[in-house]
């Protein structure tokens, strides 16, 4: 399949003149739309195109002192794009609490992104290349049970250590109902990860997700996925690096997976407020590792161009195999 997408990103500040001082006493408000227009060839040799709404985000924070934070996000994507009684409804992306006790100890509580893969980590609206890939679609980002990484509610300590090699570590428990995202079951995770700065530029981290479902006979079963990332950042220069090895609960006990993916991108800057980032990614992924034939090759690449800091034009194409 091979595809060619225009993407336009707009993010600004939803505060009026008159209410900066909200801001400076700790609230922000906040708005971002993602817009694409999509040229798609199927398999078969046909070509099909449309436009899409892909985001309609708004958050609000509110820091009512140094140490605590309250974060709301929705994305209403859905509605603006299916409209009339199709529509499902404003989405819940995000909806916790903060306290910070010091830098090593803070405890977060609410509905949140789990600690696994730095790339599900990372804000969409940050990535060079906007697609998180296979390995996030079938894994970390989601699985008929819950994804081993991507949203869910619980609770989550982590802090971050000045010596050690700046070592992060962080520490949840997850136990979300599968029926807030439309899915007949439940499932309990617990992730861990531990990241190190060696020098500056270079992050290297190690995650892990245990995780307990009710298979459909309703008998309890386990699964694991162990992951690993590296970022390296020289000047405008970023490598992205990942990897996750686990089991494939979509595919029944016993099944394994495995993913691996690299990104690459240069940012620079023409013009005086404007920046132009090239960026290309390659992966592979076998969602059966126990079965031939199965595993996907993609090759993406991107441009980025941002006008200030409130757009983004996004010229995006693909290929798998």
């Amino acid at each position: 399949m091979t595809r060619v997408i225009v993407i336009v990103a707009v993010a600004m500040s939803c505060l009026p003149a008159a209410a900066l001082a909200w801001e400076q006493g700790g609230l922000r408000l906040r708005g971002r739309l993602q817009t694409r227009f999509e040229v798609e060839r199927e398999r078969e040799g046909s070509w099909s195109s449309g436009f899409r709404l892909r985001r309609a985000r708004f958050d609000a924070r509110f820091m009512p002192s140094e140490q605590a934070r309250l974060v709301l996000e929705l994305d209403g994507a859905e509605v603006l794009e299916l409209g009339g009684p199709e529509a499902a409804g404003v989405e819940l992306k995000d909806a916790y609490g903060r306290y910070e006790v010091r830098d090593a100890f803070r405890v977060q509580v609410g509905r949140f992104k789990k600690p696994f893969s730095r790339l599900k980590m990372s804000s969409s609206w940050e990535l060079p290349v906007p697609v998180r890939g296979l390995l996030n679609r079938h894994a970390v980002g989601g699985t008929s049970h819950g994804g081993f990484g991507g949203r869910d509610i619980g609770l989550m300590i982590f802090g971050r250590m000045k010596g050690l090699a700046r070592l992060r570590y962080y520490v949840g428990a997850f136990g979300g109902d599968g029926l807030f995202e439309g899915r007949r079951e439940s499932h309990k995770d617990f992730v861990a990860r531990l990241q190190v700065r060696p020098f500056k530029g270079l992050r290297v981290a190690v995650d892990a997700t245990h995780k307990l479902y009710h298979d459909l006979e309703g008998r309890t079963r386990t699964a694991n996925l162990f992951g690993a990332d590296a970022r390296l950042r020289f000047r405008g220069f970023t490598l992205l690096l990942e990897g996750a090895y686990g089991d494939n609960v979509d595919a029944g006990p016993g099944r394994v997976l495995w993913g691996v993916h690299a990104i690459a991108s240069y940012r620079f800057g023409p013009w005086d407020g404007w920046a132009l980032t090239p960026a290309a990614m390659v992966e592979s992924f076998d969602p059966d590792a126990g079965i031939a034939g199965g595993r996907a090759l993609r090759f993406c690449g991107a441009v980025n161009l941002d006008v200030g800091e409130i757009f983004r034009l996004i010229l995006f194409a693909e290929s798998s195999f």
